[in-house]
């Protein structure tokens, strides 16, 4: 930026690259050898640089370069100036041009004038346009007495400024917010928010020129809805010039005319389409409607402010008198009752007078105000308690519900456009730091000579309106960018509060603090009763827990849990006993579709909750209400699992040999079940992960929390989970090392399975009765009721028929062959095979049952299989395959183990119908094709007609069907003639 700038022009002057230098009246010029400036040439490049300057200011340049932005200069001008400060004898000096020229006599100033115009030819034209107004006696040169010098400086009613180039510096403008995505470009634009403050400190009018440019630029500039940071980047922007309008209406010096026109520039950009509107913060100061304000709103209301109230000048003039508690306008006191004074005015608008006057340069009374707006504040926090306090009071008899809730803070101080308490904050604290001797009030007992005193109680006070503004309860806002104002403005106060150095005082004013917002009912967001829209403000209580957790435990953990709440997800109704109230063991999910920052509030939720955790380690009392805080008020899973992790990890890490903190560990079962219970519904992509902790955590405890949660296994995993990642896990041979278990203990454990696999059953049996029967399958009695399970449900059709057919094989390799036969059965009741679909998935599954009923003893079974089949397949090539499978000589299993060879003939008892009905689905199934046959299909029906011959022929009058058949082709199908004689040639 400007400062490496004005490093290389210092590095220049030093070096010796200024040479040529000569300063005419006010005039400065010369030439800078800069050698690095093209670094492709080995020849330095010559710069002709000019200045004029007025009053120590310097009112214009010109450099060749092209660097200058001007606001800047470039290193060149800076070289030069610096040679001119450094080395003035080094520089020629010579009066104005305008009284060289008075003492020269006719012909040397003709001389003169004919030497420049030989030398400089293009300036001819403008000599002799010049020369010809002279011969016109109404020409206004003629009327004017004397010439204008550039070298004679500025006269003396003449306005002093420092040089700014309009054009030079809206084109820069232009250039950076084209260009805002970039971090740099951004940078340099807020660097010159940073200068125009600089130059409103130092009274520089140009200050107020380069935020006129500024704010023009912006309103040229239409928003682009495709770029979100260049967007965010104009919207800072708008806010700070905001800020710095309202500074500038409120300088105290600025009389009426000034502001006048000021509106009226206002106004003209009001009424811009593309000047933005103002963000959901309303003041009390104007009446109009919100919607129809913009972003220079509140500038144009402070343009009626005024600085002839007695009362702010008795606050702004150090008065030494001390004065009582008179009212002012509106029935406020005008002073405390110790006698300080305060300052009734619209916070933020009163906070904008305090930058207004430390931006004008007038330090001592912008911190005077501020101290009293400071007081204000916390009277106005002091009165309210006291207010609710005796609500409460008066309705003791009534239910803590029916309790006073403000239904709506306003949007409080942090995160609103003027940034009220930073202003406030930094005020203080600079003066501290600056041991602020002549910042005092008027007030005698607060007058001392000893900085270190005066220090410290503005530290304090700083310190104290800090907390009152962070702490106060405030309403989101509905626009997303305000609402992550909000955050990133207490996160920014938040952090200036950690960088102090707490003193016994401020330690003080600490536990003051925090005890007024836990009892100051609705003005307070620690306070019992909050509004469901109001900010939670987790990260505010985790600085007050931190900081005060040394001092005062039993404060810090009551305001820790009271803050855990996150009232927009938060029930409606609270219970009236929250004491011996059990939490839900599922939290409804209620996510408000207008808060765009509700991620980063829980998360901040989150660092409380693992602060008050792990700090609450060896206290078991604590440790429950922790527990049962997050238990009603964390809604997002993935946190309560992180915290369960913490939970574990501050358990485990014991030094030395130490066992683990077992409460610490049941803490983390707790939170692990927990999260478990609330992703049950909606479920996570992290949800095996978290069952495989819960697992963890139980086993790292004993025995017991295993047992307990594959007894309540329905409350926290599916059917499938259970069965399958928690019964694998709990009965593998590395759990029973890490406990330690004897074989009672296993067997107890490896029962409590079992019971789990059969419940897992009956609710899903479909997905689990296959690994419930693998689990219990040394188990007879478990077995037992799991197969009847399963039986039972295929008749309920709650499994299908692929996976009853899966479940029948695994029975058979098990070698309970009537038990299989029994699931195959009710799997070919289930099935449905249509006449079209040859390649069915469950064709080699029926083959197999029909086997598997030609091992049992009799054909009862068999039979009973047929008709199911008959009744259910409507495919002719797998009916003719089952109708083989059952006539040819297979090997069957015989009851006794032994194998055998046993064919059955196709027209005989329990095979007839199934021949008759392969027989009909091949004459269904061979019309069904030739009815949308091309002749491409010609061969493959010759094949498929081949195949229904043969089973044909499994019937004694086959033959003489299969040539009916045919000759009923040859008549329906006459026109086909191809294809007949295809079928002639092959079955004659």
């Amino acid at each position: 930026g400007q400062d490496v700038t004005f490093r290389k022009g210092v590095t220049l002057a030093e070096s010796g690259a200024v040479r040529q230098s000569v300063q005419i009246g006010f005039h400065l010029s010369g030439v800078v050898h800069d050698k690095y400036f093209s670094p492709k040439t080995s020849t330095p490049c010559k710069f002709n640089v000019a200045v004029t300057f007025d009053r120590c200011k310097v009112t214009s340049s010109t450099c060749n370069c092209q660097h200058g932005d001007g606001i800047f200069f470039c290193r060149h001008v800076v070289a030069l100036l610096i040679f001119r400060m450094r080395n003035s004898r080094k520089v020629k000096l010579r009066a104005p041009i305008s009284d060289t020229l008075q003492k020269l006599s006719r012909d040397q100033l003709q001389k003169l004038t004919q030497y420049l115009l030989s030398r400089h030819a293009n300036v001819l034209p403008t000599a002799q346009e010049i020369a010809d107004c002279f011969s016109d006696v109404n020409s206004s040169i003629n009327a004017v007495h004397g010439a204008p010098d550039p070298t004679a400086g500025a006269g003396f009613q003449d306005e002093d400024r420092w040089n700014l180039d309009d054009s030079h510096v809206t084109n820069h403008v232009r250039q950076l917010i084209l260009e805002s995505t970039k971090q740099a470009s951004a940078n340099q634009l807020f660097n010159m928010i940073g200068k125009i403050r600089e130059m409103m400190k130092v009274r520089d009018c140009n200050g107020a020129r380069l935020l006129t440019l500024l704010t023009e630029e912006l309103l040229r500039q239409v928003p682009n809805s495709n770029s979100v940071q260049h967007n965010d980047v104009c919207a800072k922007l708008w806010d700070q010039i905001g800020l710095l309008w309202i500074c500038i209406v409120l300088n105290p010096r600025k009389d009426s005319e000034s502001k006048s026109k000021v509106l009226e520039l206002l106004t003209s950009w009001n009424e811009d389409p593309h000047c933005p509107p103002e963000d959901s913060f309303t003041d009390a100061v104007s009446g109009n409607n919100p919607r129809d304000r913009s972003v220079l709103s509140r500038a144009m209301d402070a343009c009626s402010l005024r600085w002839d109230d007695p009362h702010l000048k008795l606050i702004l003039r150090r008065e030494r008198k001390k004065r009582g508690r008179a009212e002012g306008e509106g029935g406020f006191a005008n002073f405390s009752s110790d006698g300080k004074p305060l300052w009734h005015e619209n916070t933020p608008i009163a906070c904008a007078r305090v930058e207004a006057l430390r931006s004008h340069g007038y330090a001592n009374e912008s911190v005077r105000l501020a101290r009293a707006v400071a007081r204000t504040i916390r009277e106005n926090a002091i009165s309210g308690f006291k207010l609710y306090q005796s609500s409460s009071h008066s309705q003791l008899g009534e239910c803590p519900n029916t309790l006073p809730v403000k239904k709506n803070n306003g949007y409080g101080l942090v995160g609103h456009p003027l940034n009220p308490i930073h202003i406030l904050f930094d005020t203080l604290m600079v003066a501290a730091i600056n041991k602020g001797k002549k910042y005092l009030t008027y007030h005698t007992l607060f007058k001392t000579d000893r900085d270190e005193e005066t220090q410290k109680l503005l530290r304090k006070e700083a310190f104290e309106v800090c907390l009152l503004g962070v702490g106060e309860q405030r309403c989101m806002p509905s626009n997303a960018r305000a609402q992550e104002k909000v955050l990133s403005c207490e996160k920014m106060l938040i952090e200036q509060l950690e960088r102090l150095t707490l003193d016994d005082e401020l330690v003080q004013v600490l536990r003051e603090v925090t005890t007024l917002l836990m009892e100051g009912g609705p003005g307070s967001g620690l306070g019992k009763r909050v509004h469901r829209e109001s900010v939670p403000i987790h990260s505010f209580a985790n600085y007050l827990f931190k900081a005060l957790l040394p001092y005062d435990r039993k404060l810090v953990f009551r305001m820790g849990l009271q803050a855990m709440r996150m009232t927009v997800l938060d029930d409606l109704e609270e219970p009236q006993d929250v004491s011996h109230e059990q939490p839900p063991l599922v939290l409804p999910f209620t996510y408000p579709a207008t808060w765009s920052v509700i991620g980063d509030l829980e998360a901040r939720q989150y660092q409380l909750a693992s602060t008050l955790l792990q700090t609450a380690k060896g206290e078991v009392m604590l440790l429950r209400l922790v527990v049962e805080s997050v238990q009603r008020h964390m809604r997002n899973g993935s946190h309560v699992f992180q915290l369960s992790h913490d939970a574990f990890k501050c358990a485990t890490n014991q030094s030395g040999a130490a066992p683990s903190d077992i409460t610490m560990l049941n803490v983390a079962m707790q939170l692990a079940m927990q999260v478990l219970r609330m992703t049950m519904q909606g479920g996570t992509w992290r949800r095996t992960e978290m069952v495989g902790w819960l697992v963890t955590c139980a086993t790292e405890i004993g025995l017991c929390a295993l047992v307990s949660i594959i007894k309540t296994w329905y409350t926290l995993f599916t059917p499938v989970e259970a069965s399958t990642m928690v019964a694998g896990c709990v009965i593998s041979p590395n759990t029973a090392v890490r406990l330690n278990l004897d074989p009672r203990q296993r067997e107890q454990l490896y029962h409590s399975v079992c019971q789990m696999a059969m419940q897992c059953a009956v609710k899903d049996p479909q997905s689990c009765a296959l690994r419930s029967l693998s689990l219990c399958e040394t188990y007879t009695s478990a077995f037992d009721a799991v197969y009847h399970v399963i039986v039972d449900s295929s008749n309920k059709r709650r499994i299908d028929s692929a996976q009853l057919f899966t479940i029948a094989r695994y029975l058979d390799q098990r070698g309970f062959n009537s038990q299989a036969f029994t699931v195959a059965h009710a799997a070919t009741r289930r099935l449905r095979v249509p006449f079209n679909h040859d390649a069915h998935p469950s064709a080699n599954d029926l083959l197999w049952t029909t086997q598997l009923a030609q091992s049992l003893v009799g054909m009862t079974e068999l039979e009973d299989l047929i008709l199911v089949i008959v009744n259910k397949v409507r495919c002719a090539s797998v009916l003719s395959d089952v109708l083989r499978t059952c006539t040819s000589s297979i090997s069957g299993r015989m009851p006794n183990g032994n194998y055998g060879n046993r064919g059955l003939r196709a027209d005989r008892g329990p095979l007839r119908p199934l021949l008759e009905a392969a027989i009909a689905a091949y004459v269904k199934t061979i019309h069904n094709k030739l009815s949308h046959i091309s002749p491409r299909h010609y061969t493959e029906f010759i094949d498929f007609l081949n195949k229904a011959r043969e089973t044909f022929l499994l019937a004694p009058d086959g033959h003489s069907q299969f040539g009916c058949l045919l000759a009923n082709l040859k008549t329906i199908y006459k026109g086909k003639k191809k294809l007949l004689n295809l079928v002639a040639l092959r079955f004659g």
